[in-house]
């Protein structure tokens, strides 16, 4: 092994390739999609040309090509926020600038129905990698206001329903999300008030990434914003069980916003 690519426990790149993406210099596209489910990435290959598919390293599935002529690369992030933060920065150091978090959230009030979308302005929540990465923590994480407004807009060129505002992070699916933990929808295991806390804040919705997409953004220099499509809606309890179509339509409206916010927005003069 060449002794300048020998990897070392502070930086353990081999030869330019990260220790967890599936890639090496010159894979990334300055645009990424992110999705959470490594499946989601084969599901929106065939949407693509000139697909370059770089194959899976645990949660972390990547393919390079082009949408309706605009480069960009899809990489799954996993679930939660720990693996989102690898998958954000060894994205950047390969030369990633903007991201779009495209996933999946459940909606906390009613009128936001399953099957629609929202455009994440800000995100709150206590999550422990945004603890790390934001000097304010506790205050709302937000998003490219640029990005967030072309998501709405290509979302309503397709005539799908959107709404941008606040959503909520949770680093828990169970506990933290006010589901049961003994398998007992009716026992009231898991019901510990974390929603309505969230809804008296403002939050529209709640994931398990957006808050962390955008402190770790922040903090590293990505242009960054979250487009969620409904999955589930915790004020009718209703859930979408076929998710492809839903899937495939955030391809389509992040892909649009970012082809129409190109190039991307000069960086602010000190």
């Amino acid at each position: 092994m060449n002794v300048k690519s020998r990897p070392t426990a502070l930086h353990p790149f081999v030869d330019g390739r990260p220790p967890h993406l599936p890639c090496g210099p010159g894979d990334v596209r300055r645009d990424v999609l992110l999705p959470g489910d490594p499946d989601r990435v084969r599901l929106l290959a065939d949407m693509l040309e000139d697909v370059t598919d770089f194959g899976r390293r645990r949660e972390f599935a990547m393919i390079s090509g082009s949408y309706q002529g605009h480069p960009v690369t899809i990489c799954s992030s996993g679930i939660g926020g720990p693996s989102a933060e690898i998958a954000l920065v060894e994205l950047a150091m390969l030369g990633a600038r903007r991201v779009i978090r495209i996933g999946g959230m459940s909606s906390l009030v009613d009128d936001i129905p399953t099957g629609s979308f929202v455009s994440v302005e800000a995100a709150i929540g206590a999550t422990g990698v945004t603890q790390l990465y934001s000097s304010e923590p506790s205050a709302p994480q937000r998003a490219n206001p640029r990005l967030c407004a072309a998501l709405c807009a290509a979302a309503e060129a397709r005539g799908l329903g959107i709404r941008a505002g606040t959503v909520a992070t949770s680093d828990s699916y169970y506990l933290g999300q006010d589901r049961p933990v003994d398998g007992n929808a009716d026992s009231g295991a898991g019901h510990t008030g974390h929603l309505e806390r969230f809804r008296k804040q403002g939050a529209l919705g709640i994931d398990m990434e957006s808050q962390v997409v955008l402190a770790v953004s922040r903090r590293i220099g990505l242009e960054a914003a979250c487009l969620l499509g409904v999955h589930g809606n915790r004020a009718t309890n209703d859930w979408l069980v076929d998710y492809d179509s839903t899937q495939r339509s955030l391809l389509h409206i992040a892909g649009a916003a970012l082809k129409a916010t190109y190039p991307p927005s000069p960086e602010p003069k000190e």
